[in-house]
């Protein structure tokens, strides 16, 4: 679900992504981190992606990306409960009709296993198979309709450690190489990350807590309001855990790879790592188990 607003911390009311960016240009709010959800009950912490990077550089406008848990009675997140209840495949933030179709490019299908169907075709899709349709990207063609490749992102992986050479399209930005796609986390700062889909990777240990399970990556990462870098970590929760259809992260599967050696752990991202509003952490949010992978 895409937020028309978000509650500034910095200059305490509602505003739009296209406000908040004045207020930027400005200088009355200095950072992208410092939002939360409109909900008045409701304090899920809010990122204005694309605030910081400088007007012609941008490939997309600034936009609010939530980016940690709602209340239960939070009136957004009953939309979105909404939204998923209808079974929609694709959100707001990716691949849409305005993506247009590019020859040999892959794409990233994020659509659950239970959800995923191939257009005209019965055969069953697996978590392994890399094929399927994805709304946009389609053009008639002599009575035909061109149809983008995709690959879930534990195939983009494979492909990546392979060394495979192909681009990778992106929703609302275009084409970059799949190289470009992964990220090693390795000491740098966060805000220089860009405010696009990446996949940020590293070695790092699963560890069980009362709730689910935190990963905590071995190489620490920076941010200017914090005088230490911090190990950047994120949570899996449960109630994303039940209802996965992923072989791999049943919970006794989990619960086996909790508190031992470290595995290399991958997490696609939107926006990037953030500064916690909890405390001196640095956090990524994880949307889904769809959202990541490990390798042993």
């Amino acid at each position: 679900m895409k937020l028309e607003k978000a509650y500034s911390l910095q200059v305490e009311r509602k505003i739009t992504a296209q406000e908040a960016d004045q207020l930027f240009q400005s200088g009355k709010i200095d950072s992208k981190f410092l939002f939360e959800c409109p909900d008045k009950i409701c304090n899920a912490q809010v990122t204005c992606a694309n605030l910081d990077k400088a007007i012609i550089k941008r490939k997309r406008d600034p936009y609010y990306t939530t980016v940690s848990d709602h209340i239960t009675d939070c009136a957004i997140q009953q939309d979105i409960q909404k939204g998923k209840r209808r079974g929609s495949l694709i959100d707001d933030n990716f691949y849409s009709e305005e993506d247009k179709y590019f020859d040999k490019a892959i794409r990233l299908n994020l659509q659950p296993p239970s959800s995923r169907r191939p257009e005209g075709n019965s055969e069953k899709i697996t978590e392994d198979n890399e094929d399927a349709i994805v709304r946009g990207g389609q053009v008639a063609e002599e009575g035909k309709r061109k149809v983008q490749k995709t690959k879930t992102l534990s195939s983009m992986i494979d492909a990546y450690i392979k060394d495979e050479k192909f681009d990778v399209q992106l929703p609302s930005i275009g084409l970059i190489e799949l190289s470009e796609l992964f990220v090693e986390i390795d000491g740098q700062n966060i805000n220089d990350f860009p405010d696009e889909l990446r996949v940020y990777y590293g070695k790092a240990w699963i560890n069980q807590k009362e709730s689910g399970f935190v990963v905590n990556f071995k190489n620490m990462l920076k941010c200017e309001t914090m005088a230490e870098a911090k190990r950047p970590s994120f949570f899996i929760g449960f109630d994303k855990v039940e209802v996965s259809n992923f072989r791999k992260f049943q919970r006794a599967t989990l619960v086996k790879l909790a508190n031992t050696q470290p595995k290399v752990v991958y997490i696609l991202s939107e926006t990037g790592p953030y500064p916690s509003s909890k405390g001196p952490f640095i956090n990524f949010w994880l949307s889904g188990l769809e959202h990541m992978d490990y390798r042993l």
